[in-house]
């Protein structure tokens, strides 16, 4: 396993050459090929000047500290600094094509540094498979940069279909967790599934995905049959670094062997698992294309706590069930709370604090409206966590805590977001902060709309918000098992429709 690695360098153009010349020799490393060694350094090239120029006071000496990080599935990228704060007035041309008209090599150094990273960003989000912005307040702020590996990834010239007469004779036997040396089968299983459509792109790279399940950043548990074919699997994952939350995702069953219960006896074998005891809640994206996944959550005493429309690229495909999707794919958070609550009370919006009752009376609690704090004096700055998704084009800014400028840096980030071509945006705020829910109305003038909550996912008390980029949806496409799924359903198609 290749060592994580760290370089300080000052705020000077002539030390952005020697860190890309480390990065691409890391990168060798870590097992990118030359196109991605390509695009991860003109990324990191292009964020460093940037910073350089524009993000520091004239004539300061500040450090930059750049980290290389070795995952399973390729290489992350951290870069911190404490440099100046974006302008929080800062108005977005309306298009790509009207920034890059104004910017010349001529006038790059008179711009103000939010006009240049607009384009960056646009930049980046093509570059790159994932980047996630952080404003830290007085500790300055991050970003976090990613890229895959595509080495080794399965393909029609290594994966081979089992003849009908073989998969007649098997019969599903056991289960057990996976070991790294199942990675092959895992990935080959997806193939036969999915094709190359699923979003989670480890999955496609056996010796990422072993890496993986050795690590126990993913915890697998897989279905066999009794010649010891793979027909099942779930991973459990956590969402973000040290999380409270687990999923159970990287849900599939063999499309010859559907029917036979596989997926809820994995389900069974993992409620038992020891891992499950460090967190505090479990939860699944369960699709709206067919109710297969909604109907095994429901049997597990899973509750929908929110809809995420458009969560995920229409080219996903199902085999035996749809080959092509008509529309974005939506998902249902499944929730399911393995550390209960006691006595809570949140500030909620009065508007919507009704089918918010309703989905913690879902989860089998009874919530509290917070009586409104007599004097509130937020903070100035917000602190807020961007990132972007790109293999599926959605981005999720999280209100980590909300300031004076809450509404303008929502505004200016979904701005910026739009730009960049990102179909569909995601707020998570904190249902304790006073000042983030009194600006939920506010965010709906932008253009949000409900979305539902989330609990532990960030924040103990998690409220999520959702904006379309453009995107129409047709709510009879989207599939319902439960009747909190439909009301859930109903009341963001209302909303939506406002």
């Amino acid at each position: 396993m290749l060592q994580n690695s760290k370089i300080i360098i000052q705020n000077d153009l002539n030390l952005i050459e020697p860190v890309i010349l480390y990065l691409k020799n890391i990168a060798i490393k870590t097992g990118l090929n030359k196109k991605e060694i390509n695009r991860i350094s003109y990324a990191l090239e292009d964020i460093l000047q940037n910073s350089i120029l524009y993000d520091f006071e004239k004539d300061s000496q500040q450090e930059i500290i750049i980290e290389f990080i070795h995952i399973a599935s390729g290489l992350k990228i951290i870069i911190s600094d404490h440099g100046i704060p974006r302008n929080p007035n800062f108005i977005e041309q309306e298009n790509i094509q009207d920034i890059i008209s104004n910017i010349s090599c001529n006038n790059d150094s008179q711009k103000d540094a939010d006009e240049i990273s607009s384009v960056s960003s646009f930049i980046i989000h093509k570059l790159l498979d994932s980047y996630v912005l952080l404003n830290h307040g007085k500790d300055g702020r991050s970003l976090q940069m990613l890229i895959y590996a595509s080495e080794a990834r399965i393909s029609d010239n290594n994966y081979k279909l089992p003849t009908q007469s073989k998969i007649e004779n098997e019969k599903f036997s056991t289960i057990r967790r996976a070991l790294p040396e199942d990675a092959v089968a895992i990935s080959r299983l997806f193939y036969k599934s999915y094709g190359y459509s699923y979003p989670f792109d480890l999955i496609y790279y056996p010796e990422r995905l072993a890496t993986a399940i050795r690590n126990k950043t993913i915890i697998s548990t897989i279905a066999l049959t009794d010649k010891n074919r793979i027909i099942g699997h779930i991973g459990l994952k956590e969402p973000y670094e040290n999380s409270e939350l687990t999923e159970w995702g990287m849900a599939i069953s063999d499309p010859d062997f559907r029917g036979q219960g596989i997926m809820n006896k994995i389900i069974e074998t993992i409620k038992e698992d020891s891992t499950l005891k460090i967190y505090k809640g479990i939860f699944a994206h369960s699709v709206t294309n067919h109710e297969f996944t909604q109907k095994v959550c429901a049997s597990h005493n899973f509750s929908e706590v929110a809809l995420l429309v458009g969560y995920a690229d229409k080219k996903l495909s199902f085999k035996k069930i749809h080959k092509q999707l008509k529309q974005r794919e939506s998902v249902f958070i499944s929730d399911k709370l393995l550390v209960p609550f006691d006595n809570e009370e949140i500030f909620m919006p009065k508007h919507h604090q009704k089918i918010i009752s309703k989905l913690y009376k879902g989860l089998g609690v009874t919530i509290k409206q917070k009586p409104s704090p007599c004097k509130n004096l937020p903070q100035k700055e917000s602190q807020i966590q961007e990132s972007v998704k790109s293999s599926i084009n959605e981005a999720e800014i999280v209100i980590k805590k909300a300031g004076e400028d809450i509404i303008k840096t929502i505004e200016n980030t979904t701005k910026k977001l739009c730009i960049n071509r990102i179909d569909v945006i995601y707020i998570v705020l904190n249902l304790e902060d006073y000042q983030a829910v009194k600006s939920i109305e506010k965010f709906e003038k932008l253009g949000y709309i409900f979305s539902g909550i989330f609990p532990y996912y960030y924040h103990t008390h998690s409220f999520i918000m959702q904006y379309f980029n453009n995107l129409t949806f047709n709510y009879d496409l989207i599939k319902t098992h439960t009747s909190l799924a439909k009301d859930l359903k109903n009341y963001i198609q209302t909303h939506t429709l406002l």
